[in-house]
């Protein structure tokens, strides 16, 4: 299996995890779209922690989504502590 695709189970299983996440839709690609419960208020804090992923939610068919990038470990796993402080 190549990195991406390890990398991409990976996020898609700990983002499941958290709180904040409604969906994470299936993905053959090097993202993930992630339904959360408010794209806008997590968008915001992810980019205030350094995080830069794509605000879906007014896209239509997409709303409430946000697209992440499947990245190298250590920034896959920055994202799910910057998500582990989203309050």
């Amino acid at each position: 299996m190549s990195e991406v695709c390890s990398q991409r189970q990976w996020l898609a299983t700990e983002l499941a995890k958290m709180p904040c996440v409604l969906k994470v839709y299936h993905s053959d690609a090097n993202f993930l779209l992630v339904k959360v419960t408010d794209a806008d208020a997590i968008y915001d804090h992810l980019v205030a922690n350094g995080i830069i992923v794509r605000n879906r939610n007014r896209v239509k068919g997409c709303e409430g989504c946000l697209r992440i990038t499947v990245g190298t470990p250590a920034e896959n796993a920055n994202v799910i502590d910057a998500l582990k402080q989203y309050v």
